[in-house]
């Protein structure tokens, strides 16, 4: 039977030392749940969050973090907690995903039974797990009630014939296909031959500030904003760009050029053999449709990442007709609200209903 222990004095070391484990001692853990991305997040974080772990024994087999918000009247007049987030809008907008707890394979269940059960105790009436893609095990604990918004995701998967853009271009609809041979075609005839170069996982200072421009530019005045007007975003993706580590992830940037016209860049997170594709900034030169950046640049940069053995080109989560376009897979992310069944909540729960009805 597992214990779960939960902590508000901790080392970032000793989270290091026990994310190491739990990394080799799993398969595949998602780059979001690993050091590379938790703990450059927690050197940031303006309150540090509780770090709750399971133990079976003397043996730590799982790890999450936890921040707690109080009560946003008019909307929630209740407490809440957001799993490996802080609830705080400007923090959280580096935007985890496959977000889920850090546990050995075997133990994964009955941690997270074990973590809802303390869960139950706690004032806090809603429990918050953004954005995940194992939702099951998160839905069947009987103390909870959940609601749940699946959000549509996208990805490749690679080929070694990828490393020719033909051979991808090749397997998407005759229209996608059509279109960005088009765009090349323009693009070439415009501006000059297409390429694209590695500028590594940290770009020099001006190159960097011409994509943190960019992004601005499209982003800016959006309802959420470009994460580059957002200090807390620019520092931890700094740091992410900066991490020298010996481990499995790590971060490339590719820039890309039709002639001597930089189209743009994207940024990249890399795990193993996929590519996280994180955001783009691209460079609208002209507002005609045949004017097709974008498409163009994640053909090239799926070709040169399939030429380096990649096997998974993944969009993740948001639904655009780009993504569409481009991917042969489609898959699902969930965003979990679990409720502490109470009167309060039930309350709540109807309410929201009469209001959907009359909408």
């Amino acid at each position: 039977m597992l214990t779960l222990e939960v902590r508000d004095n901790y080392t970032l070391d000793e989270v290091s030392s026990t994310l190491t484990s739990l990394e080799n001692a799993s398969p595949a853990v998602p780059l979001f749940l690993s050091q590379f991305w938790l703990r450059p997040w927690l050197e940031r974080c303006e309150t540090r969050p509780l770090w709750l772990t399971c133990r079976d024994n003397d043996r730590i087999v799982s790890s999450i973090f936890l921040s707690t918000t109080s009560y946003r009247l008019p909307k929630e007049p209740f407490g809440s907690g957001w799993f490996n987030k802080t609830g705080e809008a400007k923090q959280d907008q580096i935007w985890i995903e496959y977000n889920d707890i850090l546990a050995l394979p075997e133990y994964r269940q009955e941690a997270i039974r074990c973590l809802l059960d303390w869960c139950q105790t706690q004032s806090q009436q809603k429990w918050i797990l953004e954005i995940t893609d194992k939702p099951a095990e998160w839905l069947q604990h009987p103390a909870f009630s959940a609601e749940v918004m699946d959000i549509p995701a996208f990805r490749i998967k690679l080929t070694d014939a990828f490393s020719d853009y033909n051979a991808f271009l090749s397997q998407c609809s005759s229209n996608s296909r059509s279109r960005i041979r088009r765009a090349m075609k323009y693009m070439q005839q415009r501006y000059g031959e297409l390429s694209q170069c590695s500028l590594g996982s940290q770009p020099d200072p001006g190159t960097l500030s011409h994509m943190m421009s960019l992004h601005r530019r499209k982003w800016g005045k959006t309802s959420e904003g470009s994460g580059f007007d957002n200090p807390f975003f620019v520092d931890f993706h700094r740091a992410l760009m900066a991490n020298e580590q010996q481990h499995a992830c790590h971060c490339e940037v590719l820039a890309f050029y039709a002639g001597d016209l930089c189209l743009g860049y994207t940024y990249n997170l890399l795990n193993h053999d996929t590519v996280y594709f994180y955001l783009s900034a691209i460079e609208y030169a002209e507002e005609s449709n045949r004017f097709q950046p974008g498409l163009i640049m994640h053909t090239l940069a799926i070709a040169y990442f399939a030429g380096k053995g990649f096997k998974i080109y993944d969009f993740m989560g948001g639904d655009s007709q780009y993504k569409r376009s481009l991917s042969n897979e489609q898959y699902s992310l969930t965003a979990i609200h679990l409720f502490k069944k109470t009167w309060l909540t039930r309350l709540l729960s109807i309410i929201k209903t009469t209001v959907r009805r009359f909408r």
